[in-house]
């Protein structure tokens, strides 16, 4: 059985010896997991750091771990940021699990015109924090050991708007359905440093909004020949990625 992962609020000073975790994460760890002194631990900080440790003090509010070595993974390349209009119901939360325990850089909620998500700022908030808390318990899950950021709730259009020109090493493309839409096995990934994806909601995006991302440089590409939930096609966005980019190396 693996290390239980932990969570660390705060990084740990450069050469320490031990840590203190929180009260939530010693609880989690001793109450829930049932760890004991001398138990090894991995703890992860979400911005690359992954330490190897014992558990020193199996104290519920607030457990100690010796630190027995600390490194520091690379960002997974290129960055992956899904810009993704919001499903109804729990299926965003899932998204953002699945997207965090996938190596996704970053998740932009869209309002869309199809959306049956409105949140106003208030509650749009509230579902970023939460959305984040699921990034973090599947960063633990996974062993990511980069924290998947969580963007606030924008309107699509507008967002799409305030892009302006793609940076150097920036790709754009679109989970789509149209009739042109290339085949994703056929992007090219040679440079890109960073790829953004649009993925609509039930529904799609509407041509408006389609004809909007192609102004803002989103080029159409197909996830193969059948319809995809949008979890589902969100996860093939990332998936596919990776597996492009280091198809060869």
């Amino acid at each position: 059985m693996s290390a239980p992962r932990v969570w660390l609020a705060v990084t740990p000073a450069e050469g320490a010896r031990s840590v203190t975790l929180g009260p939530e994460e010693s609880a989690h760890l001793v109450r829930s997991l049932r760890a004991r002194q001398g138990d090894a631990v991995t703890l992860l900080d979400g911005r690359g750091l992954v330490a190897q440790g014992t558990l020193a003090t199996a104290d519920a509010d607030g457990a100690t771990v010796t630190l027995a070595s600390v490194r520091r993974a690379e960002r997974p390349r290129p960055a992956v940021t899904l810009a993704q209009g919001m499903p109804k119901g729990g299926v965003m939360d899932d998204l953002v699990r699945t997207a965090c325990e996938a190596g996704a850089a970053a998740v932009i909620p869209l309002m869309t015109a199809r959306c049956e998500v409105r949140l106003d700022p208030e509650r749009a908030a509230a579902r970023r924090a939460r959305w984040t808390v699921q990034a973090t318990e599947a960063c633990k899950q996974s062993g990511n050991p980069w924290l998947t950021e969580v963007a606030p709730p924008t309107d699509v259009l507008p967002w799409l708007a305030a892009l302006g020109p793609a940076r150097e090493g920036e790709l754009r493309l679109t989970g789509s359905l149209e009739p042109d839409a290339g085949p994703v096995g056929a992007v090219d990934l040679s440079g890109a440093s960073a790829v953004t994806w649009l993925i609509g909601p039930e529904g799609d995006l509407t041509p408006e909004e389609l004809a909007a991302a192609r102004r803002a440089g989103f080029r159409p590409c197909s996830l193969g020949p059948t319809v995809l939930r949008a979890e589902n096609a969100a996860l093939a966005c990332v998936v596919a990625t990776f597996a492009l980019a280091g198809r060869g190396r």
